[in-house]
């Protein structure tokens, strides 16, 4: 007997939530904003010296950052969502083999094997 007790349907109402939480976070960290704020920067060059390059630095250091949560929310999601799916269909092994996968997947940003191995639908 399995020691696990997922209800599918909480599940899903959190899965929503996290996505919608990282759309909105999308819609807030756009390319298009991070350039207004360069550009802001840069109309009073001779005043601001090198300020927009450094804040161009900090920018392409963070969007690392910022790629890496990303990556991590779309593991998590996708990889919980199909461990649930398998547990749901009795497939233990699969499920825990999501979960593992879930980690990878947020650690690399490769996401082939749901691509692959993942439930369609």
């Amino acid at each position: 007997m399995s020691s696990w007790s997922i209800q599918p349907a909480d599940v899903q109402s959190v899965l929503n939530d996290v996505q919608t939480t990282a759309a909105e976070l999308g819609e807030q960290l756009t390319e298009a904003k991070f350039q207004a704020v360069l550009d802001g920067l840069t109309w009073a060059a001779p005043l601001t010296g090198d300020v927009p390059a450094a804040v161009n630095a900090m920018l392409g250091d963070q969007m690392r950052h910022l790629t890496n949560i990303s990556n991590r929310i779309q593991a998590g999601t996708v990889g919980v969502a199909n461990a649930v799916i398998a547990y749901n269909n009795g497939q233990e092994d699969m499920a825990g083999s999501y979960q593992t996968q879930l980690l990878r997947s947020a650690e690399s940003g490769d996401f082939t094997y749901f691509v692959q191995h993942g439930h369609k639908g």
